[in-house]
């Protein structure tokens, strides 16, 4: 099994992110959501989405580290897990990872809950690590929309 570091995402990794983002949806998601749907979702994104997200927005990341490459990255705002995507062949692994830095950042934060808007393809993997399932909902990404479930877990 392939051991993971994580460590804070820094705005000199926002095209690394970007990249991972568009390869990641594009190789797991292809199951949930038409090309037409997924290339509408990514394609308004830049490097410079990731960098304010994480200065001006106020997210804070996570890089999963293999090796000395970024593999995968998680992102929260709150008590919100706003992404996490790994790298399709690389990264497999490195999601549990970055999902408990995650976690455990919301807890230091003070937050009793951690919610998030999963995709169909990744509904197993957040039930594995215990979240509920919650209302089904759509998102409105580059002019689309994709069904979402609604899911949380207490921390």
């Amino acid at each position: 099994m392939k051991r993971f570091d994580v460590r804070r995402a820094v705005t000199a990794d926002a095209a690394i992110l970007c990249d991972l983002h568009k390869a990641s949806v594009r190789a797991l998601c292809a199951g949930s959501y038409t090309a037409a749907q997924i290339e509408a979702w990514l394609a308004p994104r830049s490097a410079d989405d990731y960098r304010h997200a994480m200065t001006a927005g106020g997210e804070i990341m996570f890089a999963a580290m293999y090796a000395d490459r970024v593999v995968g990255f998680a992102s929260t705002k709150g008590a919100e897990l706003r992404g996490l995507y790994v790298e399709p062949k690389l990264g497999r692994g490195a999601g549990g990872v970055l999902l408990a830095a995650a976690e455990k950042h919301a807890r230091k934060a003070g937050n009793k809950v951690l919610h998030l808007q999963a995709t169909p393809n990744a509904v197993a993997f957040y039930r594995k690590h215990g979240y509920m399932r919650g209302a089904r909902g759509t998102v409105r990404r580059g002019g689309t929309e994709l069904s979402v479930l609604d899911m949380q877990k207490v921390l």
